[in-house]
């Protein structure tokens, strides 16, 4: 470290901070000039296109800068972010434009150059660490060549069939794709790895007693172990004091007998152990191999883990199907947002959680802290009002036992749109949560098995309120058992509690199975969507209207005039072209669309306004958002739920019209009325004083 040629290369096609830095110099004089850099060592230069990447283009780094919003070569953590991206994209798929090795990707152009420059003395070998490294006498390491033995992790043919086997996703989930890119990363830099030492803890290598095997190589195939370690240990019997359960003596565990259990050679017959024990021990690694899963630390990807996957294929060369099956990968914890250190005294011990939280309130906290790769942050308030949100719901489901047991509650057949919205919700997230637990995402699922569900509840439970009608009492059990179920993964004690002592089940819910359910419903999901949105809409409107509030009136539009119809289409155009998802000079796009269109050209602030409001739309709701027309129709489900409306707003008289649509003139202000689209009503308040019509009734066939 700290040494160098004085030469550095610049390649502002591929290398984020090199164009980062690139830009600025040529776009800012005052920031050149304290580097005593001229224009002319700068403007003259454009950026050179030397590698071709799918999805980037043949300049990557302008790409991500462009995708991220870098403005600056003090965008950090962007800059660290396009890097990792582009080097990563740019060494597994990127195509070499120019060169001896043109037309080559890059992972097999690399070292062929790196070999022709060392071949005409153009370059020598050299090694330091990744980054400083210092001992814990204080001094700064440096790479010594010494005698050694190494594993050659990096070899073609070994690399090649792990990197087949991770990126197979039928063999192995990594489940999220950054923790894929690192151990793609991974092996794409790991190569040669020291495996011995010659003092401290360890095991000898065999072929060479005088060296020991360091910790991380002698730990890549130990969980094959964990298959027959109650066979041969037993229970509290770590260190072996005790006879083994099977009558197995350590020196009977010959390599004959290992080869045996774990690699189907033929069984020994002169291990001194009963055929039937190797038997079962041998049934039993099959029975449990391979690791479906293994939950570890991000920081162990560029080591223990992928080594992991490098000893199972070379072990079980010709048994893959005995290779780890899956990784899940988490970050550090925090503690209230901060790092935990001893110095701020902000760790907490797992007994100091548990009685402070109780042992659900720590787990509640501990789902909701964040998954994957993303650092963990454990808050205290949400672990208090974990406690306080579990022992509420609890007396909810009392209350709910009560009101059905008084007669409170709706039983048999009704006409009600919220009973079956709410159902259907329920199937919604039922079905979301499971897809969540399933994929490792606890915080999703929580959100979705809990607080989404429990916000569907409570409107549901308004609804019925505001309009005087009692809930169903099989809404409202279904509700409380999908809940319990799906919550007991997380809080196993309040569930349980729920389960037997409230909804009076005779089996523990563990034992319980995950709820069944339908399949969604969108129309129905859609049309709820939609009445809820209003609802929220309404309400802000009526928080910042000024004066006296009485009466309303509710624009809907059922069609687009022509202008955001054609800006609807070529969105739509432009979403289906690149794949279900926005190109990133969309704005551009729109500008150049609006220019050639003599009719737009005149309106291209709003269609750029409308657009944007679109886009946004699109990454909350999907492209229905861009849909020209409704599945359900507005007015009548407005009409269906005004006596809810009018409570919820604190109205005397809420009216819908029909706007833009050909019918009666709607009364009150034209430019409430323009606000008005499909899916988005406008609501107009006023204190009652004018008199304005009702809105004629729909059409016979329309009732």
């Amino acid at each position: 470290m700290g040494k160098g040629t004085g030469v550095v290369t610049s390649v502002p096609s591929d290398a984020p901070d090199d164009y980062a830095a690139l830009r600025e110099l040529q776009e800012k004089p005052d920031f050149r000039s304290k580097f005593g850099i001229t224009a002319e060592m700068v403007e003259p230069f454009q950026v050179v296109p030397i590698i071709e990447i799918p999805g980037y283009g043949n300049m990557s780094a302008v790409t991500m800068c462009e995708r991220l919003k870098i403005k600056s070569h003090r965008d950090t953590e962007k800059l660290k972010q396009a890097k990792e991206e582009t080097y990563l994209k740019g060494f597994y798929e990127g195509v070499m434009l120019v060169g001896e090795c043109a037309g080559q990707k890059v992972e097999a152009a690399k070292p062929v150059i790196k070999q022709r420059m060392i071949d005409r003395g153009q370059a020598c070998l050299y090694f330091e660490p990744e980054s400083t490294v210092m001992s814990r006498t204080g001094d700064e390491c440096i790479v010594a060549l010494t005698d050694q033995w190494y594993l050659t992790y990096g070899a073609d043919d070994w690399a090649g069939v792990v990197r087949e086997h991770v990126n197979d996703p039928a063999r192995f989930n990594a489940y999220a794709q950054p923790n894929l890119d690192k151990f793609n990363f991974t092996l794409g830099w790991l190569k040669e790895w020291a495996c011995s030492r010659e003092f401290g803890l360890g095991t000898r290598l065999p072929w060479d007693e005088k060296w020991v095997i360091e910790s991380l190589s002698d730990s890549t195939i130990y969980m094959a172990y964990y298959t027959v370690a109650h066979l041969l240990h037993g229970a509290d019997n770590l260190d072996g004091s005790k006879a083994s359960p099977s009558g197995v003596r350590p020196e009977q565990l010959t390599d004959a007998v290992w080869d045996y259990i774990y690699l189907g050679a033929p069984m020994p017959t002169d291990s001194g152990i009963p055929e039937d024990t190797l038997k079962a021990l041998r049934q039993e690694f099959e029975y449990w191999y391979p690791m479906d899963l293994r939950v570890s630390a991000k920081d162990l990807i560029p080591n223990h883990l992928t080594m992991a996957l490098y000893n199972h294929a070379e072990v079980w060369k010709d048994r893959p199907d005995l290779w780890p099956k899956g990784y899940y990968c988490n970050g550090h914890v925090l503690v209230d947002a901060e790092k935990m250190s001893k110095s701020k005294g902000n760790f907490i011990m797992l007994n100091e959680a548990v009685e402070t939280f109780s042992a659900d309130g720590t787990r509640f906290a501990c789902a909701d802290a964040g998954d994957t790769l993303e650092d963990a942050n454990f808050a205290r308030d949400t672990a208090n009002a974990a406690v306080l949100a579990l022992s509420t719901e609890e007396q909810w489901c009392r209350d709910m036992l009560a009101a059905a047991a008084a007669g409170e509650l709706f039983e048999g057949a009704r006409d009600l749109f919220v009973d079956e919205a709410f159902l259907n919700e329920i199937n919604r997230l039922v079905a979301a949560t499971d897809e969540a637990f399933a994929g490792m995402r606890f915080r999703d699922g929580l959100q979705t098995g809990w607080f989404q569900l429990q916000i569907a509840r409570d409107f549901y439970r308004d609804y019925c309120k505001k309009i005087n009608v009692p809930m169903a009492k099989a809404a409202v059990w279904r509700f409380m058992e999908c809940q319990t179920l799906m919550i007991a993964a997380l809080c196993p004690h309040y569930a349980e509690n729920i389960w037997t002592n409230v909804l009076g089940k005779t089996t523990s819910v563990v034992l319980g199975p995950w709820p069944a359910v339908e399949e969604e419903v969108k129309a129905t999901s859609r049309t709820f969507g939609f009445l809820k949105d209003a609802v929220k809409t309404f309400r802000g409107a009526k928080g910042k209207a000024k004066g006296v509030t009485t009466h309303g009136l509710i624009y809907v539009a059922e069609s687009y005039p022509e202008w955001k119809v054609k800006t609807l289409l070529k969105l739509r155009a432009e979403w289906d072209g690149a794949g279900s998802q926005f190109p990133d000079n969309l704005m551009k796009v729109l500008k150049d669309f609006c220019a050639a269109d003599t009719d737009l050209k005149k309106q291209t602030k709003l269609v750029m306004q409308f657009a944007a409001w679109v886009k946004a739309e699109v990454a909350d709701r999907g492209p229905a958002a861009m849909d020209l027309e409704l599945p359900f129709d507005q007015v009548a489900l407005l009409r269906g739920a005004e006596d809810y409306l009018r409570a919820s707003l604190e109205l005397e008289r809420l009216d819908v019209w029909t706007v833009g649509g050909g019918g009666p003139a709607a009364p009150g202000p034209a430019a409430k009325q323009a606000q008005a689209g499909p899916g988005a009503p406008a609501l107009f308040l006023h204190d009652g004083t004018a008199d304005y019509p009702r809105p004629p009734p729909p059409p016979a066939a329309a009732r």
